[in-house]
């Protein structure tokens, strides 16, 4: 299996009393779309902490997120979403720092994340106040397109116009029905987690899949030989994350992969 390798890079916002906060984003291999490459990605995310930054993961979400395993191997990645989920709640509270701190994203996407920009490898939408802020800077950047994740369905409203965001669902059996309703009242791609194999028939067209680590083909010398790949439909196959599944590459990545980014 291939490494993932990892980019960090920070800003530092000044205050009006003076004091110094430090925001840090990060990136990796897969998600750099066209900042730097495969092997030499630009950080082009920010990212908090798993499950304690997911309001409304799910069971089976908090049982198999990858981040867990991200927090034993990478720590000094890790370390980051700590820092920024500290410092984030401080930022949320005070109008003027919000401020400071949009204008501060802005400048750094605008400079090292044309290529687009991923709101959250770890941790999701916190409050309504958290998605008003990611809309702020997605305005402030319009020529770059930004696209997240998100479980906090009740949070997305000022989401649903930002002209240069991709809003998924992010979707498994235990939070399927709330899913289902977002889609269809506001036409948003669905993100579905798969652990057991089992996939809902009427996955809606354009929806994506993800399979655990335990049904990927990735450490097989021939992927499509996998038991689960053989036992779902032709349709159901066009469906899935070709980077999660057969391992990814400087061709297998989002960026050349646009099935989440349309």
């Amino acid at each position: 299996m291939e490494k993932t390798i990892f980019a960090l890079a920070s800003i530092d916002i000044k205050k009006l009393d003076g004091g110094i906060i430090t925001i840090w984003f990060d990136g990796n291999g897969k998600v750099t779309r066209s900042n730097g490459n495969f092997t030499r990605p630009v950080a082009n995310s920010f990212s908090l902490v798993q499950v304690v930054d997911c309001p409304f993961a799910t069971a089976t979400c908090k049982s198999i997120c990858y981040v867990h395993k991200l927090e034993k191997k990478e720590q000094e990645v890790h370390d980051r979403y700590v820092l920024n989920s500290g410092v984030f709640k401080i930022v949320l509270a005070d109008e003027i720092l919000t401020a400071l701190v949009v204008d501060a994203f802005a400048k750094y996407i605008n400079e090292n994340c044309l290529g687009g920009f991923r709101w959250h490898v770890s941790g999701d939408i916190t409050s309504t106040k958290h998605a008003e802020f990611i809309r702020r800077v997605c305005e402030k950047t319009p020529d770059v397109a930004h696209w997240i994740y998100t479980r906090s369905f009740e949070y997305i409203e000022p989401l649903l116009d930002v002209q240069n965001l991709v809003l998924n669902l992010s979707v498994d059996k235990d939070n399927w029905s709330e899913a289902v309703v977002y889609h269809y009242a506001y036409n948003l791609r669905m993100c579905y987690l798969t652990v057991d194999g089992e996939v809902p028939d009427d996955l809606p067209e354009g929806s994506v899949l993800f399979p655990n680590h335990e049904l990927r083909g990735r450490d097989l010398e021939h992927p499509r030989t996998a038991d689960w790949w053989q036992k779902i439909t032709k349709k159901q196959r066009q469906m899935v994350c070709p980077a999660d599944f057969f391992g990814q590459s400087e061709r297998i990545r989002c960026g050349p992969c646009k099935k989440c980014l349309k």
